[in-house]
């Protein structure tokens, strides 16, 4: 086989292939904490999974769990080639789980129309990891989620995946909702999901039009009008709460942001509105 190996912090733990040596098998053997995904580019063979047999040929896709015995032997005849990678802290929704597919799942999987474009994928991965070239990393991390979002599809193909990504983008904003006064980079949103930062950022926007940071921004100062509006404080005040040390920074992105400094604001908004107070 040749392999490459990543460092075991990241997801994509390695990857590798096997190129049509009419002598290869692999006994009955378990990766206690590691999750397999093994992709026929071409050949025969017979992989076992949980001692069930399965013929397998070009196009095929198994999927080894985590714990899972499992044993590989090629056809002398017309030999297999594929790749497989190794995979540590599955996030296939943007929550972490111990199995790509559940237990009562088929582990082999018919890729059909996906074929070329998993094929594809895992190839570039493979090139990839192999030269590890400037931002190889952050590239194959990209291509593994592309990857186990195909599988998803491919074991789940009557959910709606909008559905799933509308519900991450809500939970996105839930968490931003609760920790807007951080000073967040959506690096950091992205790692607290466990899941790659432009896809969160793209579900994000998908449902409500705006991008993550964007929306951080806006609720600052939507509370900073509230404060404006409803309290005394200075603005320099305002600022300190919200977490701007610079109040003249956070009067020049309230402008920007509002179209109208703090200043003018409170004073056109005091000037329309009428508050009752009890007697």
């Amino acid at each position: 086989m040749n392999e490459t190996r990543k460092e075991a912090s990241s997801r994509l733990l390695y990857i590798g292939r096997v190129n049509g040596n009419p002598n290869w098998n692999f006994p009955s053997h378990i990766h206690e904490d590691i999750t397999e995904i093994v992709y026929v580019s071409d050949g025969e063979g017979i992989i076992k999974i949980n001692e069930h047999p399965y013929a397998v040929q070009k196009g095929d896709l198994l999927i080894y769990n985590q714990g899972v015995i499992h044993e590989q032997c090629t056809s002398p005849v017309c030999p297999l080639s594929l790749y497989y990678c190794g995979i540590a802290n599955i996030y296939t929704d943007g929550s972490r789980g111990e199995h790509i597919i559940s237990e009562n799942a088929s582990p082999y999987i018919k890729t059909e129309a996906y074929a070329d474009r998993i094929g594809e994928l895992l190839d570039f991965m493979y090139e990839e990891s192999s030269n590890q070239q400037a931002g190889y990393e952050q590239i194959c991390e990209g291509l593994l989620g592309a990857l186990l979002a195909l599988v998803q599809r491919l074991v789940h193909p009557n959910v709606s995946r909008k559905q799933d990504s509308d519900h991450l983008a809500v939970r996105i904003k839930e968490y931003l909702d609760e920790n807007y006064l951080q000073h967040l980079k959506l690096q950091d949103i992205a790692a607290h999901f466990h899941m790659n930062p432009y896809y969160l950022s793209h579900v994000f926007k998908h449902k409500y039009d705006d991008s993550p940071i964007r929306y951080i921004v806006y609720r600052r100062m939507g509370e900073a009008k509230c404060l404006l509006t409803k309290t005394d404080m200075k603005v320099s005040e305002i600022a300190h709460v919200l977490g701007y040390q610079n109040a003249n920074y956070f009067t020049i992105l309230f402008t920007k942001t509002m179209g109208e400094s703090p200043t003018q604001y409170k004073k056109n908004e005091r000037s329309e509105r009428v508050d009752l107070t009890e007697t």
